[in-house]
């Protein structure tokens, strides 16, 4: 299977397998900030790592976003071989797709007993649209332990021996630490996987595995815990929550879910409902379809007794009616309609919601059919996966629910976790829940191919798998994508190709400066500038006054409204410079369209500055 899903990766991915050492899929931004944060890993760990060399001289830069530290670890031989950090990126991002493949593989076939399922399950979890679209955000990209996660709590549970509890504890450990999103977003369905598990293996009352869990869980936290501290200790020097504001602003429209990456060759073209930043959450229409068959057969046989299933008969089809015509009000309602029938009118989601779950609950309470057909359905992982679907799309709507940007819903269950769970506050991009949503709808597909009759089960496998296959090719994916819209005017165009080994001679320079060294380079405050610093630092690993993250320190943006005025207000400039604690200036001449970096240069030179270096553009000034 690993071949299978490496020979898809490289095929769909194309042509980066053919410049590994030098394109960078996606754009010049956050590639190669990760790819700095992989450099930064593998050479500095140890006392001092999360004081990274960027936003001197403040402390815990690494801590302004992810630390990527699994993903280091994974490469780490290749970067001490190489010292080749887009090369390590790109081996870490083809990898997310063959590992996102080979975990589902194996979940998907522990959940059915079907290897055809399986071969299915890794192919939608590897090659969802989601995760094409997700091409430049290697963190959002590295969800490929998640499944891992379920196949050793599957295995555990079925067996009972530790090794796959062991493995399951070790995937949930290095999922945690590969993406901080997923820490908050994956961990709640791992406890209500492991909760489904107990509950309907009848395990509560069983001493021994309630130890084991317990012990897992703990370690799992305990981990995640000791490398939250960083990011703890941010917010006691300052740095404020994410509001609810910003995370609206990258919460998924109802319509994200009917509009694909505009690189998909089939959907692209076609799903495009209400295009929006991070809101590209097209599942796939593959996928969706054998979900829902799975959905369908779990309604239609619960837990598979067949006594069970004639006894409760006549509750099943009530349910199901009464399930269908709910759903279908529930989904009008999302999508921004109302109903408006003779003598009935329903405008409201929130009122909706609270009808059907007070006739539910009235259901459950008055009929006992009615709960024993719930209770028989709910053992089915169907079941357990359909929730899970419903749950992570509530949540990637963010605290509030829009339709093509109209509200249809004034508070959601993300506002709840917001506001309730450490952490969720954190965070700034609801909609990255759509990978939860991915991940279930694929294990809902291997439920929905095992469900088919072993005649037809290879035929329709290969006919879905091509299918999945078809809906994910994107090929040619970007690749070096280099936009030169600044927000700062005056700016020149940025070279079209980065490389450590061509590296611009001014930092051989800089490499030969005191370790003690604090650089600041001009311009400043432009994130496609800063993040080429941070990159290019690799080859020195001097300090940077300059920086590019999740986040930034206070001073950083004074000093950077203080340069934009350098030439009306020089000495204030000069003080916000003389303030940053560099040591060293490069000015970046030939990065102006205008006369500004000779002006700067001139500056420096009058405030007493030594010039310490010429390389074409670039001029290098020592401080006093």
């Amino acid at each position: 299977m690993t071949v299978l899903y490496a020979a898809l990766t490289f095929a769909l991915t194309w042509p980066l397998a053919v410049g590994l050492t030098r394109d960078v899929p996606g754009d010049f931004g956050d590639p190669l900030f990760t790819s700095w944060v992989i450099a930064w890993d593998a050479t500095h760990l140890g006392r001092g790592w999360w004081n990274a060399n960027i936003f001197a001289p403040h402390p815990l830069a690494l801590a302004y976003s992810e630390h990527f530290l699994p993903q280091a670890l994974q490469v780490l031989p290749i970067y001490l071989a190489t010292n080749n950090p887009i090369l390590c990126y790109n081996v870490l991002f083809l990898s997310t797709f063959v590992l996102s493949g080979l975990g589902m593989f194996l979940f998907g076939r522990e959940l059915t007993g079907s290897r055809e399922a399986g071969i299915v399950a890794g192919l939608a979890y590897a090659f969802a649209p989601y995760r094409i679209a997700s091409i430049p955000h290697l963190q959002v990209l590295s969800s490929a332990w998640m499944p891992f996660v379920l196949f050793g709590l599957r295995r555990y549970f079925a067996t009972g021996r530790t090794r796959p509890l062991a493995g399951a504890a070790a995937a949930w450990i290095a999922q945690n630490l590969s993406c901080g999103y997923y820490l908050l977003f994956f961990s709640p369905i791992v406890l209500f996987y492991i909760v489904w598990e107990m509950t309907t293996r009848r395990l509560w009352t069983d001493g021994r595995t309630l130890l084991r869990v317990g012990i897992a869980a703990a370690v799992v936290l305990g981990v995640a815990g000791l490398f939250l501290l960083p990011y703890m200790e941010l917010r006691q020097l300052g740095f404020r929550p994410r509001s609810l504001t910003e995370a609206r602003r990258f919460s998924a429209d109802v319509y994200a879910y009917f509009t694909a990456d505009p690189n998909l060759r089939f959907w692209g073209p076609i799903a495009q409902a209400w295009p929006k930043a991070e809101g590209l959450l097209f599942p796939g229409l593959t996928i969706v379809a054998l979900a829902s068959i799975a959905v369908a057969r779990s309604f239609a046989t619960g837990d598979g007794d067949p006594a069970r299933v004639a006894l409760h008969g006549v509750a099943r089809v009530a349910l199901h009616l009464i399930g269908a015509v709910f759903a279908i009000l529930i989904v009008a309602l999302l999508l921004g309609w109302s109903i408006r029938l003779p003598g009935l009118k329903v405008t409201s989601l929130s009122r909706a919601l609270f009808a059907g779950a007070v006739t539910s609950l009235t259901l459950l309470i008055a009929s006992r059919r009615t709960r024993v057909a719930v209770a028989d359905w709910g053992r089915s992982p169907a079941a357990a996966f359909s929730l899970i679907v419903l749950f992570a799309i509530a949540m990637s709507f963010g605290p509030d629910v829009h339709a093509k940007g109209r509200t249809v819903a004034g508070s959601n269950i993300y506002a709840w976790f917001y506001n309730g769970v450490p952490g969720f506050d954190g965070v700034r991009v609801p909609a990255r829940f759509a990978m939860i949503v991915t991940l279930s709808l694929a294990a809902l597909a291997s439920i929905g191919i095992a469900a088919l009759d072993r005649r037809r089960r290879t035929r329709a496998s290969v006919i879905a798998g091509a299918l999945i296959v078809l809906e994910a090719v994107a090929v040619p994916i970007p690749i070096n994508q280099n936009s030169v819209e600044y927000k700062h005017a005056g700016l020149a165009p940025l070279p079209a190709s980065v490389s450590v080994s061509a590296a611009p001679a001014v930092y051989r320079f800089v490499a030969q400066l005191p370790s003690s060294a604090i650089v600041l380079e001009l311009p400043l405050g432009e994130p496609a500038f800063d993040v080429r610093y941070m990159f290019y630092s690799t080859t020195h690993w001097r300090r940077l006054v300059n920086g590019y993250s999740g986040g930034e320190p206070p001073s950083y943006e004074f000093l950077n409204e203080s340069l934009k005025d350098a030439a009306i207000r020089p000495d204030r400039a000069w003080q916000a410079i003389a303030d940053s604690t560099a040591t060293h200036v490069i000015v970046h001449e030939g990065f102006y369209t205008t006369d500004a970096g000779r002006r700067l240069s001139d500056l420096f030179r009058a405030h007493s500055a030594r010039e310490i270096a010429i390389f074409r553009g670039d001029r290098v000034f020592e401080l006093h």
